[in-house]
């Protein structure tokens, strides 16, 4: 039986150091260092669809291998995007880009509906296509919004700064 702690704040458990490693974390170190063959990788990925703990698992040990990439000295090109970050003119500039898209796109979407609405030359149809556009384009929004949520416990990347 492995032995567990809780993390600081006695948030999730994490597994003691001192404990030797389950059957079924071996594995999960093995397929996240595509270590597996064919068969045993698609006995692994068949229990990974049944099995979020498993998937949790694999999501640890990559992100282990996505902090040890993290330890390594900087890239010079880091140092020189961090400079610009810091530049005012780059700042403000940037600033002022995102305003002026901000407001056109919120003037034109505004413009727009204020049309729709009160243009009586638009007949039902067309009502009803740019209706259903809307409805649509919200719903593809809402379903990749929940798809990033229910997926971010398994991004090894989610604690990496570039």
């Amino acid at each position: 039986m492995v032995g567990v702690m809780h993390g600081p704040g006695g948030g999730d458990p994490q597994p003691r150091r001192d404990a030797e490693p389950t059957a079924d974390q071996l594995l999960a170190m093995a397929y996240a260092d595509g270590e597996l063959g064919a068969a045993e990788r698609a006995t692994f990925q068949a229990r990974l669809a049944r099995e979020p703990e498993l998937g949790r698992e694999v999501a640890r040990h990559r992100s282990l291998e996505v902090l040890a990439r993290r330890l390594a000295p900087r890239e010079p090109l880091d140092h020189e995007w961090q400079r610009l970050a810091l530049d005012p003119l780059q700042r403000g500039t940037v600033g002022l880009g995102w305003l002026a898209f901000a407001v056109g796109a919120l003037g034109l979407a505004g413009l727009a509906f204020w049309r729709f609405v009160s243009d009586d030359s638009i007949d039902a149809v067309e009502r009803g296509l740019v209706a259903s556009l809307v409805v649509g384009a919200g719903a593809l929004l809402a379903a990749a919004v929940r798809a990033r949520l229910r997926t971010l416990p398994f991004d090894p990347y989610r604690n990496v700064e570039r």
